[in-house]
């Protein structure tokens, strides 16, 4: 999955604006997480001189497949790209309007009432929903997401939760207008057999996904054209890469 993003990025790599200080600003916000990337037990061979990067992920704590996800691809940024930093932002807490700014009080309440939870996805699953939350979501929040971004200076963005991403493209796509460098923006869909609408914002420069499934849903539900959707598998730990591996040399 890191290569391809890797050569998704590649042709803007002189419009960056990234540290090369590899520093984290110390911030507060309980809805944000800065981090130095984790190198523990990671051993994949970073190229010299290549340039530390700042990575902004998009997601929230509903579930714990979303926050696994974007540390497990953080590591691989830090050894592809050693000094850069990165930072987990719920940007739909923070700048969302209701109901969606409840997002992390109304899942725990969702997980433990399986009937409210099927119901809730069921609606906001239909296409009726999907467009009136488009433009909601957008017209009430893309500025503050627009200025948050903009304020964290990231040099790549990273979404892994399905409602953080159709305002998110729109907001890299008008910081890209206003200062003339391309902030790219992807997507890393956390889903195997089946996946919300939402996740599918055609804006990005990669959708990754798991299972030909998601990519049918991808190109059926949200227009995601064939050559922006990347069959990736789902992010993994290092670790378990590691230990895959040795396994397999053992028989």
């Amino acid at each position: 999955m890191m290569d391809r993003i890797m050569n998704s990025l590649s042709y803007s790599r002189t419009e960056w604006s990234g540290s090369d200080d590899g520093k984290n600003t110390n911030n507060t916000d309980p809805t944000t997480d800065t981090t130095a990337a984790n190198t523990t037990n990671t051993t994949t061979t970073s190229t010299p001189n290549k340039k530390s990067l700042r990575v902004l992920f998009l997601s929230s704590d509903t579930g714990g497949g979303h926050r696994a996800s974007a540390t497990s691809l953080a590591q691989q940024f830090e050894a592809l790209f050693p000094g850069s930093t990165y930072e987990l932002c719920d940007i739909v807490q923070l700048d969302g309007p209701p109901p969606y700014n409840m997002l992390v009080k109304s899942y725990k309440h969702l997980s433990a009432h399986p009937h409210q939870w099927k119901l809730v996805y069921s609606v906001s699953n239909t296409r009726a929903y999907e467009m009136l939350a488009d433009v909601h979501m957008k017209s009430a929040m893309e500025r503050a997401v627009r200025k948050r971004i903009m304020e964290k200076g990231p040099d790549v963005v990273v979404s892994v939760h399905p409602l953080m991403t159709n305002v998110p493209v729109l907001a890299c796509s008008n910081i890209t207008k206003e200062t003339g460098k391309h902030l790219p923006i992807f997507t890393v869909c956390t889903d195997l057999g089946s996946a919300h609408s939402m996740w599918f914002a055609n804006g990005v420069e990669k959708l990754f996904v798991a299972s030909e499934a998601i990519k049918g849903l991808a190109m059926q539900r949200g227009k995601v054209p064939e050559e922006k959707i990347v069959m990736s598998g789902l992010p993994i730990r290092y670790d378990f890469s590691v230990q895959a591996t040795n396994m397999g040399e053992r028989h």
